[in-house]
């Protein structure tokens, strides 16, 4: 009897070190993942951000063509004035 335990001693103590290197490889893999969820919502946030950004970017390019237009428009109109006083009269 003593000998099935001595050949099985060598098998249980690979198998602990076989167990050992997989719990050391799961809690690796876990910190991987941990950082890459991390970094993934940081990457979020800033996507997040930029649209916002990119959004109220568009929003104020609208609103100046817009004075622009009008600014157009005014300038046109006292150009048209001025063109009406200095004409010589027919």
């Amino acid at each position: 009897m003593n000998e099935p335990a001595q050949n099985g001693l060598p098998a249980l103590k690979e198998l602990e070190e076989k167990v050992r290197r997989a719990v050391e490889e799961l809690r690796r893999l876990r910190a991987q993942r941990d950082a890459a969820q991390a970094e993934a919502e940081k990457l979020r946030a800033a996507l997040r951000e930029r649209g916002e950004t990119s959004q109220r970017l568009e929003t104020q390019l609208l609103e100046l063509e817009t004075e622009r237009a009008q600014v157009r428009g005014r300038i046109e109109q006292l150009v048209a004035q001025i063109d009406a006083l200095t004409k010589p009269e027919s």
